[in-house]
């Protein structure tokens, strides 16, 4: 029958042989290469699958079935850092160092409000201020002072000593300008610039995940 199937296949349908090598499902001819049609087609046998297809005859269908291998993947997990930040306020009284009520409640809230996951390169950076009332000298000092106490204050809820940085910038950078205005109205209305700015900064450890292509075996 093979042979029946071989001569007609390469008289009277015009076959040609193509491949040096004959494949499961694939009809070969006497020197085990697989035949081909006139229009360069290969034969199947009934044997042929997808997964015995070989691109020299169907380039098309190995392409598709090699894909779906590639897309066939298995997940990675990796650690990277990424940066994270935070920021909060402190307001002080006029003329003093000494923390207010707010000022502990927003620190407090800022506390609370840091990441428990692993981190790393921690930083708190404080920078403190004044209004601009009084000397530039006096201002500076007491500017260093507001610095120091947010300082000592997240010392004492039990941030590290070494990754905190505290300075004082005097009056510069106000936040509120309050022209026009005298006495206790000027007073109150430079409050926000009596302040500490607090900083956070971090690099958080997080786990990512990656597809990596499953090669098809062989």
């Amino acid at each position: 029958m093979k042979q029946i199937t071989q001569a007609l296949a390469l008289a009277g349908f015009g076959l040609v042989s193509g491949l040096s090598y004959a494949a499961t499902g694939y009809v070969d001819d006497s020197a085990t290469t697989a035949v081909r049609t006139g229009y360069g087609d290969c034969l199947h046998t009934g044997r042929w699958s997808v997964e015995n297809a070989i691109a020299e005859c169907d380039p098309e269908i190995v392409a598709a079935r090699d894909k779906v291998d590639v897309a066939a993947v298995e997940v990675v997990i990796r650690k990277e850092l990424k940066p994270i930040s935070l920021s909060a306020d402190a307001l002080f009284e006029f003329d003093s160092a000494t923390l207010t009520d707010a000022g502990r409640a927003q620190l407090d809230e800022a506390i609370s409000s840091l990441p428990r996951r692993q981190l790393q390169d921690k930083r708190i950076t404080i920078t403190g201020y004044t209004d601009r009332i009084g000397p530039d000298s006096y201002n500076q000092t007491l500017s260093e002072r507001r610095a120091q106490a947010v300082h000592d204050y997240l010392v004492s809820r039990g941030l590290p000593d070494e990754a905190i940085d505290a300075k004082g910038l005097g009056s510069s950078n106000p936040v509120a300008s309050c022209e026009g205005q005298r006495g206790a109205q000027l007073i109150d209305c430079l409050a926000p610039n009596r302040r500490t700015e607090i900083e956070f900064s971090a690099m958080e450890i997080i786990e990512v995940e990656e597809t990596v292509p499953v090669q098809p075996a062989e």
